[in-house]
């Protein structure tokens, strides 16, 4: 059964060793709900339209989905099927039904790994990751790629120095271009400083810039806000090395900083993912080692639109729970995707989470089977429905992509 605690603060963690003492009184200064549960289901709740797994007799895994017209989705992930040179990213789309319309296989005669999708101004698909094809010495580069909407590519390009970078995520901007989110180690002794690039609608490098400190700042999500900004998360280590704190940085489609936020306890706290809220703000998930939690636990935050936290939630039990997106419904609730195993019957299990808007937890469940399942990707489809997608070797000798349709039954709140 799970663990679940609310907590509340004011303010901003700045500095670990404040924590540690601040942890002495706890008591005091987070406000803190407990109750046992396993699965929780108050209407509204969700339930699955339709569950497949497509791969071929190698390891194939989604790690991002967005939503297209009629309720289609495109998938991007990694694999080694389908005639793969090596490791390609592979992009795949797929109707509201679950059937497959096309797949695209991007990537050279190296290892090229997906890391996120999105959408272009003009409606085309903009694909992200890191590459070691292009590079001349063998090395990781950023990798972006426009594909139209029948599959066909337009433009692929990479971007790298002297070292290795990873991307992370994409987000289209208003002038036909995108922001391009990840990590560089160019440029510090070691570790990873996270490193923003700006290109045209061509795929053009137009700016780069890095931001970090002494130790690794990790890039894993980005999302529009509604004013058309955008919010990447990751996290920041500034005490010790290993154990990062919860880091959200807001930006202009430029990537000029408006407000940047750290945030967390003694041990290591990452956010993988972010979505905008119907305010403004928004709501970023994860999972911590702090606050008590035995291994990981998931984590929910939400931020108003200047950056100040309104409420954050906590989901876990004994061993490793841990969110890796979230998306938000038609009502301005939120759905979130990850995996457990605290509890299920495979090594690990797609859990999903439904909170209201503030905050509330109105439904949960598990999906997978005995070995592991996890989701990595979830979108809100044109129909209303919610896709998650993510891997699994429950049904198969082999890692599949998985793919799964809720639809949202019940009435509101």
């Amino acid at each position: 059964m799970y663990n679940y605690r609310a907590i509340k603060k004011k303010g901003l963690h700045m500095n670990k060793k404040y924590l540690s003492f601040m942890s002495i009184i706890f008591a005091l200064t987070l406000t803190v709900e407990a109750a046992n549960i396993k699965k929780v289901s108050k209407k509204p709740s969700f339930e699955k339209s339709w569950q497949e797994v497509y791969g071929g007799n190698d390891t194939d895994r989604a790690k991002g989905v967005v939503a297209l017209e009629n309720g289609d989705v495109a998938v991007v992930g990694s694999c080694k099927s389908f005639e793969a040179k090596q490791t390609d990213i592979c992009v795949t789309r797929v109707n509201a039904k679950g059937k497959t319309l096309w797949r695209k296989m991007l990537g050279g005669k190296n290892q090229d790994i997906a890391a996120g999708i999105s959408r272009a101004k003009d409606g085309s698909i903009l694909v992200v990751g890191t590459s070691r094809s292009f590079s001349k010495t063998n090395d990781r580069d950023f990798y972006v790629a426009k594909i139209s909407l029948d599959g066909k590519g337009i433009w692929q390009n990479t971007f790298g120095r002297e070292r290795a970078e990873y991307g992370r995520a994409i987000a289209g901007t208003d002038d036909g271009g995108a922001l391009v989110v990840g990590e560089t180690e160019s440029f510090g002794s070691g570790y990873k400083d996270i490193f923003i690039v700006k290109i045209d609608k061509n795929g053009n490098m137009l700016s780069e810039q890095k931001i970090g400190g002494e130790k690794d700042d990790l890039v894993r999500g980005m999302t529009r806000t509604r004013d058309g900004s955008l919010v990447l998360v990751g996290s920041r280590e500034i005490d010790r090395a290993g154990d990062g704190d919860f880091f959200l940085l807001k930006m202009d489609q430029n990537g000029k900083k408006i407000w940047a936020r750290t945030y967390g306890g003694e041990y290591e706290d990452l956010l993988n993912a972010v979505t905008p809220t119907m305010d403004g703000g928004v709501v970023a998930t994860g999972y911590t080692r702090s606050y008590g939690s035995a291994q990981t636990d998931l984590s929910v935050m939400k931020f108003t639109a200047d950056g100040k936290l309104m409420w954050h939630k906590i989901y876990g039990y004994k061993r490793y729970d841990f969110a890796n997106a979230i998306t938000m419904t038609r009502d301005g609730d939120f759905v979130i995707a990850g995996a457990t195993d605290s509890m299920g019957k495979g090594v690990y299990d797609i859990y999903v989470i439904a909170l209201h808007r503030d905050g509330e937890l109105f439904w949960s469940d598990l999906y997978g089977d005995v070995n592991t399942d996890i989701a990595h990707g979830i979108t809100r489809t044109s129909d209303g429905s919610i896709m998650i997608v993510g891997e699994s070797d429950s049904y198969s000798s082999a890692k599949d992509i998985f793919m799964m349709k809720l639809k949202r039954v019940g009435s509101k709140k």
